[in-house]
């Protein structure tokens, strides 16, 4: 579990495996191909389309056909000529359910970038999931693909990738029809021409039909080879899809066989046109809210239910809380002994319930213990549940295997089967360090906590696997008929699955009798020449006993190099997944094994490219359950029907929970988030209730140990009616001296069915509801507080229905924070590679303090601090989430009861750490004195006091707890003075590499990301009823050269600019061909001592000059830069120049751009740099 902080990288992986059928290799799969182009489907192909009516939808944000004209007439004479209404839009605002639901099928007519808002993007999907068609047109393809909408790529079937340019990027080329069995193929003979635009497409979607391939040697600069589909259908989601390549040009709309094979794809589309029914459909997002039952859980591990609903927890120290369905309270049901160890994994791992929990009594338990001879072992056992209790002294062993005392992998969760069987999951109980993130397959002597094949890759080994049994009533087991080695000649008869590293979830889909399990993976980012593949997790499914690799095999089946850890060298030889083989001299089993079987769903640190719904970033993967509607009762909590049949899985790192659904033959047809809108911290298991609502258990934000953030939610289904509103308070002022006047408003409040909202507001100390006061009920109301205290401000929305909610704020009255205020001698945005000092003055105003500077007051509580790094922090560290030395010293410490005898600065019974930690601080030898002495004990080294002995520590828990001692050497950094230099010495930022556009290394890419940060806070002295208040400033001095984009998202891009990413390049792209400017906000930054300007850019289309305006304060404001960039070759980057016009300090900041002469033609802005 803890295996789980990730470090994000890039790189492009290589499988000498072929890849499953969940994945596109370039042709498609004849299996695929096949699975409905069947006479069954062919039926809906053939609909009369007499009476639909169709969403033509031509809006565009990047590049804009001149053909799209010629398509909306050619389409509306479609409908005229065949009885049927077309409708021609570029308002995506109709684009919600009430109009959506008037028509049959949508048109993508030559589309281009971010057309849709994500309210836009959910109504279009509910539209195709209602039962509605969609036809992509050309540009389609070059559609919403810059976000995460990844439904709609599958939705079209691909991804614009690029066009031949040479000799033109219309070309004549021959099309060859692979499939006649379709309304918009069976009129187009087998062979034929076309001139137009021919894509290359990436991201294939690998469930498309494709009806139409071009054959490359016809024309120039095809990228595909042999296959290059340009024309497919599939039914999707509900609703079904048809793409055309073709529609470019403006005479292919005036093509007969084009326009014959575009009506073919609108029938298809139409599909008879059903009845849109929208229970189908997936309910929107904001109809899932999240409600924490529990919270200030102790290391919560795993949690199951109860028949009643009544949720029992399991906490790693050992402990079990009991959550109350009807009442939401949480109450102690018992605790048994474990093996707790306050930095590895150990302890309580699992709880199950049983189906026959009421008969039986039995609760299932997965925990470690350490038995009387020191050694550790793992444990399933079950305990009787009486008086709604854990009862410890009732256990009964099922079975135990010993494990090596060493970080990591347990496993530990418990699911049960249709007919007794008890799945348990293991870990494979291996260190993961000193591997580079590769196959622990360490096989020096001294080296077994580095050897994952004597457990997981050992099939007489219990380690790294997920064990089937049938538990017996005198607490003896049956084998189950189709166990990995039920007859138990070549391995151990209970297992199901071998090869996992950490299977720490598992669930039973007791319809299909399928297993699911989340497989935590190692840590490489990258592949290596010597070890191999990076590192995946995955999600897996068990339809029948297997092998899943590890850890020779990961991933889709991606093989590890056999590599010497003693000689640091690799055979150069693949591990075969067909036949792996087990060498290791600890291998106690078989040495051939099983064959590999490759995971459902893996993805690595990086965005993932079969799996992109995914996303980057550290990963745990985990399974919560199948949902299927039946097995729960109706009512208000059950999730709709359009759940059906889904996988729920989450990840606890990336703090999501997301939905996969399969076809009817079991491939994953998407993967599609689920209520994203709800945050979690650390999600580490669930689970569907008894109700039919998904319940989540959070692990909170630090790692071992109890937190305040852990808890258990129900993210309940609000139903398909009425939504209470969303209150939000907004104060002005929420701390302040005696008497305190502010205004608080509700403008922020949300109703989600757009009802009127009435309000209510009240107000009351802390703690005592008796001084509740009504403040009104208007949107906004004033607040006047005499008397110091802090206060609770309430407001109640209410919508036109009746439904309420309240949102709660606080208000500190008696102590006013302070305001600090930073100058600078020079320029307050930027440094430049010459700036190696600079002057600062910090003052602080304090309402009760008084004024502190550095010739006044007392700045005692004033800290000042320059740091120097990275512009942003990482999301994930590298490595693993191991504690640091430190923190396992400090749990060392408070478990061994240290304090007792010492304190962190004063003398007790024995010297303070830091003073041990000072006289040690410049010895050599003194970490390994201070381990040898805790291990020993004895006095005379501070007196006659002595210390006991901890021998029962081994040497790496003695070592941590030395470390934490000396780690007390290490004052807190001392306060920069309010005035004085700023030594700017750490940037190897020189003025060659500042200027430099191209032969950048990677290091040197790095330093212009690289910031100084002055940071002052103070702490004041505190009120009489309100404590001391701390306040924070900061100012960051950044390198005078950054990326445009990096300065806006998609939805905040201003209106004259979208932010786009042609030919692969990060951009802000404009259209030009009038004379008006274009103007973009670039935030706040200071001018003074800047005296040019200078604009990386793209120009596209056709060659011309553009003109630059940097104007401040508004988007039509002083002009203070100007310059008229070269004329250039189309498709190149180079740089204009703007020259300030005068010398200003900090303002915002707005640059206008304006093509030279009314040019038609496009500019793609990259980079910007200021000069002194």
């Amino acid at each position: 579990m803890y295996s789980l902080a990730k470090k994000v990288t890039a790189f492009l992986a290589t499988s000498v495996i072929a890849c499953s059928l969940l994945v596109s290799c370039g042709k498609a799969d004849k299996d695929q191909q096949s699975v409905t182009d069947t006479k069954t489907k062919d039926a809906a192909f053939t609909q009369d389309i007499t009476g639909a009516r169709v969403l033509v939808f031509s809006k565009t944000s990047g590049w804009r056909h001149d053909s799209i004209p010629a398509g909306i007439a050619a389409l509306e004479k479609l409908g005229t000529d065949h009885g049927f209404t077309v409708v021609a839009t570029e308002d995506s605002s109709l684009f919600n359910d009430a109009e959506l639901s008037t028509y049959n099928a949508l048109v993508f007519l030559n589309t281009t970038l971010d057309v849709l808002n994500e309210d836009q993007e959910m109504a279009m999907e509910r539209f195709i999931q209602a039962g509605g068609g969609f036809v992509g047109i050309h540009a389609a393809a070059d559609t919403e693909w810059e976000g995460d909408w990844h439904w709609y790529r599958n939705l079209v079937g691909a991804v614009f990738r690029s066009h031949p340019g040479n000799p033109s990027n219309v070309q004549r080329a021959q099309l060859n029809v692979t499939a006649h069995q379709h309304p918009a193929t069976e009129a187009l003979p087998e062979t034929f021409s076309m001139v137009d635009e021919w894509y290359d497409y990436r991201d294939l979607y690998p469930l498309k039909k494709d009806l139409l391939m071009l054959d490359e040697s016809t024309y120039i600069g095809g990228l595909h080879g042999e296959y290059h589909p340009i024309a497919w259908y599939h039914d999707y989601d509900g609703g079904r899809s048809f793409y055309t390549g073709m529609g470019h040009t403006t005479e292919v709309f005036s093509n007969s066989r084009f326009l014959e094979h575009l009506l073919g794809g609108l029938k298809y589309a139409v599909g008879g046109k059903p009845t849109l029914d929208y229970s189908r459909a997936r309910p929107e997002h904001n109809r899932f809210i999240k409600k924490t039952l529990v919270q200030s859980l102790n290391e919560p591990m795993g949690f199951d239910f109860f028949a009643n609903g009544d949720a029992l927890i399991a906490e790693r120290p050992g402990s079990f809380k009991l959550v109350d369905y009807k009442t939401g309270e949480t109450r102690d049901a018992g605790k048994i002994d474990v093996a707790y160890h306050g930095y590895m994994e150990w302890g309580l791992i699992g709880v199950g319930i049983p189906p026959d929990v009421a008969q039986s009594s039995w609760i299932y338990v997965g925990y470690n213990a350490r038995k009387e001879d020191g050694s550790y072992w793992q444990r399933l056992a079950r305990f009787k549940w009486q008086d709604s209790q854990i009862n410890a002294a009732s256990e009964q062993l099922l079975l135990e295997y010993q494990i090596d005392e060493t970080c990591c992998h347990t496993g530990g969760d418990i699911a049960f089967g249709n007919n007794g069987e008890v799945f348990f999951s293991t870990g494979d109980n291996t260190n993961p360090h000193e591997q580079n993130g590769y196959a622990p397959i360490d096989m020096r002597e001294d080296r077994k906590h580095f050897d994952a094949l004597r457990g997981a890759g050992n099939t007489q080994d219990l380690r790294g696997k997920i064990l089937r049994i049938i538990p017996q009533d005198d607490g003896s087991y049956k084998i189950p008929a189709g166990n990995l080695f039920a007859d138990g000649k070549e391995g151990r008869p209970e297992i199901y699955v071998m090869g996992a590293r950490n299977p720490f979830t598992v669930t039973f889909d007791k319809d299909t009798e399928t297993l699911y399990f989340g497989d935590v993976g190692p840590d490489a980012s990258l592949p290596s020449e010597k070890q191999g593949t990076r590192a995946y997790d995955e999600v897996n499914r068990v339809t029948e006993a297997g092998n899943f690799g590890w850890p020779l095999i990961i991933g889709n089946n991606q093989p590890y190099l056999e590599y010497d850890y003693a000689t640091e060298k690799s055979t150069g030889r693949l591990f075969n997944p067909l036949a792996p083989i087990n060498n290791s001299p600890r291998n106690t089993g078989a040495k051939q094994l099983p064959p590999a079987q490759p995971a459902l769903i893996w993805y690595p640190y990086t965005n993932s490219e079969t799996f992109p719904e995914v996303g980057s970033g550290g990963r745990t993967a985990l399974v919560a359950d199948v949902y299927r509607s039946k097995d729960y009762p109706a009512g208000t909590h059950r999730y709709p029907e359009y759940y059906d049949n889904k996988l729920f899985i989450l990840d606890f790192m990336r703090n999501w929970v997301k939905v996969v659904s399969f076809d009817e033959v079991g491939r994953i047809e998407k993967i599609e988030p689920f209520a994203p809108q709800i945050s979690y911290t650390l999600p580490i298991a669930a689970r569907f209730a008894p109700d039919g609502s998904l319940y989540v258990l959070e692990y909170g934000t630090a790692w071992f140990t109890g937190n305040p953030d852990s808890g258990l939610a129900r993210i309940e289904y609000v139903g398909p009616g009425n939504r209470p509103p969303s209150p939000v308070i907004t104060l002005d002022v929420a701390q302040g001296a005696t008497p305190l006047a502010a205004t608080a408003s509700a403008a922020e409040s949300v109703d989600l069915d757009g009802d009127t909202l009435s309000f209510n507001w009240t107000s009351e100390m802390v703690g005592n509801s008796a001084t509740q006061q009504a403040l009104g009920d208007g949107e906004t109301v004033s607040l006047n507080f005499t008397d110091a205290g802090s206060y609770l401000v309430k407001l109640t929305a209410t919508d036109s229905y009746g439904s309420s909610s309240t949102a709660e704020a606080q208000v500190d009255v008696g102590n006013a924070p302070a305001e600090i205020n930073i100058q600078l001698d020079g320029n307050t945005s930027f440094y430049w590679p010459g700036t190696r000092s600079i002057g600062y003055q910090i003052d602080i105003t304090d309402k009760e303090d008084g004024k502190i500077t550095a010739k006044e007051g007392d700045a005692s509580h004033a800290m000042v601090q320059l740091n120097f790094g990275g512009m942003e922090e990482q999301a994930a560290a590298a490595g693993h989430q191991t504690a640091s030395a430190n923190v396992v010293g400090k749990d060392l410490v408070e478990a061994n009861a240290c304090t007792a005898c010492h304190q962190i600065d004063a003398p007790s019974v024995g010297p303070s750490f830091t003073s041990v930690a000072k006289r040690y601080q410049d010895d050599p030898e003194g970490l390994a004195y201070l381990v040898k002495k805790i291990a020993d004990g004895g006095a005379g080294a501070w007196g006659e006091t002595a210390m006991p002995s901890f021998a029962h520590l081994n040497e790496e828990d003695r070592t941590a707890l030395a470390t934490y001692v000396l780690s007390h050497a290490q004052s807190a950094q001392d306060s920069l003075p309010l005035s004085g230099k700023l030594a700017l010495r750490d940037h190897k930022l020189t003025q060659d590499i500042f200027n430099r556009t191209t032969d950048l290394s990677g290091e040197e890419r790095a330093m212009f990301r690289q910031a100084y940060t002055l940071s002052a806070s103070y702490t004041d002295k505190g009120g009489d009823v309100i404590g001391p208040i701390t306040v924070n400033k900061t100012l960051r001095l950044i390198v005078p050269r950054f990326l445009l984009p990096d300065l806006f998202t998609k939805t905040t891009a201003p209106d004259d600019f979208k932010l786009g990413s042609y030919y692969q390049l990060n951009t802000l792209t404009t259209d030009a061909g009038s004379d008006t400017w274009r103007v973009a906000p670039l935030g706040e930054f200071d001018l003074r001592s800047v005296k040019s300007i200078q604009l990386g850019r793209w120009i596209t289309k056709n060659p011309t000059k553009w003109a630059y305006e940097l104007r401040i304060d508004q988007p039509d404001g002083r002009v203070v830069a100007a310059g008229v960039g070269t004329e250039t070759t189309i498709d190149t980057y180079g740089r204009d120049v703007l020259k300030m016009t005068e010398s200003v300090g900090r303002h915002k900041l707005y640059l206008a751009v304006r093509a030279v002469d009314k040019a038609n033609s496009e500019l793609h802005l990259l980079d910007i740099s200021f000069y002194q």
